[in-house]
């Protein structure tokens, strides 16, 4: 009982700073963000773009906890993408981002937490600006999109070698994460690396790279991954024809390399449902005959493995098993609490009291619900959660249909492999966030790349053909 006085007693960023001192920080940070404000009514969307990318990647956490500086000046950016790029014909997508911003804003009123709140209401208001400065990006022209991520690539490489560097040597890991530089880049909890945290880095099989969960790297070096394979589809010239091809491709195994088990599911998974895509809005009968067959082989092989190798997958249950039970205390909450859920920062009053009940025997951790969707209800209720559905979805729906409107092309060809990679990016972080993440864009890392392969899924050049003819359909449009 002790352990879980101790845990909830942690002192907030507010509460554990003199009067002088809080007003010294939020002085600096209102200045910096007024300065970021100016040059988002000055430089173009790709150089802002630009800078938000690289913000994503280094964050540079402070004083503020989780909500860093790279995520204070990224909101910022909004007066400017507003008054700038905000069009009659904006997307619903983006109508939808600024509906749920307002909804966590009321949704402070219960919260437990205030930071907690302004976390997630800094998320929104950071995923607005730079979709905007993305779609504005790519409205112009897709190369300034190009451009935005070849200025970045240098900073992607680095955290894609680290984590295949720290998985390699851990305790060049551990030494990183318990230097003073760590607590500028990485995530805060890194300190607790010292005293023996039971946080996933410490496990030899996993790395994080520059950020502290493996997990949550593995997600970003995906979505980036897939993010610079569109860029080289774009007749980019030779030179970042070929960097982008190794970016994505160093990314990709880096993700592969986290140690996280997902991304291992998803390289198989996601681009099989894109292909089946391309392929049943062409030849419907044979897509059906082949999925079957498929799934029928994969449980097969499952049954196999499972006879042969039990405790090949003893990791996976146990991991699916945690998720069961942290889902099985949010719906027991949900009756009495289904419109307002429980407020940004109660859940951890929630698992630590419901904990000896779900993990009878096991000492308190505080898990987060590992589901977006369940993650959305408990922070801000019904509301936050039917708007999360929608902004998970309508994405994945956009490149659906344009696939559709593409039947008619070449199966093998440049806009359907366009088409592919676009849909694995988009759909691999709702899958992700099913079982890790706490939200529909991932983290704060992941803001930019998100809001850019997102306004890629709703652009009407995606799956232009060979000869720059655009499919008629217009998805944006409906999107």
């Amino acid at each position: 009982m002790e352990q879980i006085v101790i845990v909830l007693a942690e002192p907030s960023f507010l509460g554990s700073r003199t009067p002088l001192e809080i007003v010294l920080i939020l002085a600096a940070a209102l200045l910096g963000a007024g300065v970021i404000v100016l040059l988002s009514f000055r430089l173009p969307a790709r150089t802002l773009l630009a800078g938000a990318f690289a913000l994503g990647t280094l964050q540079f956490f402070g004083p503020f906890g989780f909500t860093s500086l790279g995520l204070i000046a990224t909101a910022a950016l909004l007066p400017g993408a507003i008054w700038r790029f905000w069009r009659g014909n904006a997307h619903v997508w983006i109508g939808l981002l600024g509906a749920l911003a307002v909804w966590q804003a009321i949704s402070v009123l219960w919260a437990d937490k205030v930071g907690s709140a302004a976390y997630g209401v800094l998320l929104t208001l950071a995923l607005i600006a730079t979709a905007l400065l993305a779609r504005e990006t790519i409205r112009s022209s897709p190369q300034g999109l190009i451009e935005a991520l070849a200025i970045v690539s240098p900073l992607i490489l680095i955290e894609a070698w680290l984590v295949t560097l720290f998985r390699l040597a851990p305790d060049l890991e551990k030494a990183y994460l318990t230097s003073p530089i760590a607590r500028v880049f990485t995530e805060p909890g890194v300190e607790m690396i010292a005293h023996g945290s039971t946080e996933n880095v410490n496990d030899i099989f996993k790395a994080g790279g520059l950020f502290l969960n493996a997990n949550t790297a593995s997600l970003f070096l995906a979505v980036v991954a897939c993010l610079y394979v569109w860029a080289a589809l774009q007749r980019p010239g030779r030179g970042r024809f070929w960097l982008f091809l190794a970016v994505a491709a160093i990314s990709l195994d880096a993700s592969l390399g986290t140690g996280s088990k997902t991304p291992l599911v998803a390289i198989v998974i996601l681009p099989v449902l894109g292909v089946l895509a391309l392929v049943a809005v062409r030849k419907p009968v044979l897509t059906v005959v082949v999925a079957v067959a498929g799934a029928g082989l994969a449980a097969g092989a499952v049954a196999i493995v499972t006879a042969m190798r039990p405790r090949l997958l003893d990791e996976v249950v146990r991991t699916l098993d945690e998720r069961r039970r942290l889902w099985g205390v949010v719906f027991q909450r949900f009756p009495e609490n289904w419109f307002t859920g429980l407020g940004f920062g109660n859940w951890r009053l929630t698992i630590a009291e419901e904990w000896r009940m779900a993990f009878p025997g096991r000492g308190l951790q505080l898990f987060p619900p590992h589901n977006l969707f369940a993650q959305a209800w408990a922070d801000a209720g019904i509301i936050a959660l039917l708007l999360t559905i929608a902004l998970s979805l309508l994405p994945i729906i956009a490149v659906l249909r344009r696939i559709g409107a593409a039947r008619h092309d070449k199966l093998v060809s440049r806009a359907s492999v366009e088409l592919l990679v676009v849909f694995v990016g988009v759909s691999w972080v709702l899958a992700h966030g099913m079982l890790d993440t706490t939200t529909f864009l991932g983290d704060n890392h992941l803001v930019p790349f998100f809001a850019a392969i997102t306004a890629v899924a709703f652009s009407t050049r995606l799956g232009t053909r060979q000869d720059g003819r655009i499919p008629s359909a217009s998805v944006s449009q409906a999107a």
